[in-house]
């Protein structure tokens, strides 16, 4: 399995608690979380448009493959034997729509609302 560049909001409380779990769960230090929220992060270095990583989460893996959104997870399942057992109910083609649109509603509507951390310097490390 390669390194995933795991692109996250530092600054959202729920974003940053489940990067942070993920981490920890990563044995094999796959996973490299960068924070969008830092002041330093430009998503053109990457290849990304700003709106979009702002919007969903993105992963690049070291093919260069970029999983958005759902795909997202099962690129960091697949790093982590314990959630791996989610990854066919994720990709399942009759489940997968409204899994979608579960995301997307999060996305969209309660992630601009989830309550911000507050940092002391120009992004919100791990």
């Amino acid at each position: 399995m390669t390194e995933l560049k795991l692109f996250f909001d530092g600054k959202c409380v729920v974003c940053f608690r489940e990067v942070e779990h993920y981490v920890k769960l990563d044995s094999k230090k796959l996973i490299r979380p960068i924070d969008i929220a830092s002041d330093n992060f430009r998503a053109s270095d990457y290849g990304l448009e700003d709106s979009a990583v702002n919007l969903h989460m993105h992963a690049i893996d070291q093919d260069g493959t970029v999983h958005i959104g759902v795909d997202s997870f099962i690129a960091i399942w697949r790093r982590i034997p314990r959630y791996q057992f989610l990854i066919p109910l994720f990709e399942n083609r009759l489940l997968r729509p409204a899994i979608n649109v579960g995301y997307d509603v999060f996305a969209h509507y309660i992630r601009p609302i989830l309550p911000k951390r507050k940092c002391n310097t120009d992004s919100c490390p791990l």
